[in-house]
């Protein structure tokens, strides 16, 4: 199973355990993991395109939190990304894919620095179950130049 997928069982474990009285902890460490499955499942089939196999570790490194949640919200301004002449489901699927990987980072960084912040076993599985139907989105999706256009955008911080 590749780490992304581990990551994402992982975070559905924890906000499942101990189901009578779930703990603060194990909620937030669900949290933060849903975010990082879709974030090493995107870095994942960036590198995976990258001719040279023993250059993909060092490659993966590259990738920036912070770029990549930019590159994400540029793509929910339909007027400054119309998509002219895309299949409809397949940018509704895309758009679907960056807007959780912004609403999971913002939601890990809760998660992981607002301790001020009580997270219910229910508010940790949506997140969860947000993390899934990115994956089974982006899946639906991955082979289509847009698809692949977005992630060469993930690594690449824009000029201006």
């Amino acid at each position: 199973m590749a780490f992304h997928d581990d990551l994402l069982k992982q975070a559905l474990d924890l906000a499942g355990k101990n189901p009578e009285s779930p703990t603060q902890a194990d909620l937030r460490r669900s949290v933060s993991a849903a975010y990082y499955a879709l974030f090493h499942l995107l870095i994942s089939e960036t590198v995976a395109n990258w001719r040279i196999d023993s250059s993909r570790d060092g490659l993966a490194r590259m990738f920036e939190h912070r770029v990549m949640v930019k590159a994400s919200e540029r793509l929910k301004d339909s007027n400054a990304f119309p998509f002219a002449g895309e299949d409809p489901e397949v940018v509704q699927n895309l758009r679907m894919v960056a807007k959780a990987f912004r609403r999971l980072q913002e939601n890990r960084h809760i998660a992981d620095y607002d301790n001020a912040r009580h997270w219910t076993q229910l508010g940790a599985l949506e997140e969860v179950r947000e993390a899934e139907a990115a994956f089974t989105a982006w899946h639906a999706i991955k082979n289509e130049k847009v698809a692949q256009d977005f992630l060469v955008s993930l690594l690449i911080k824009p000029r201006g």
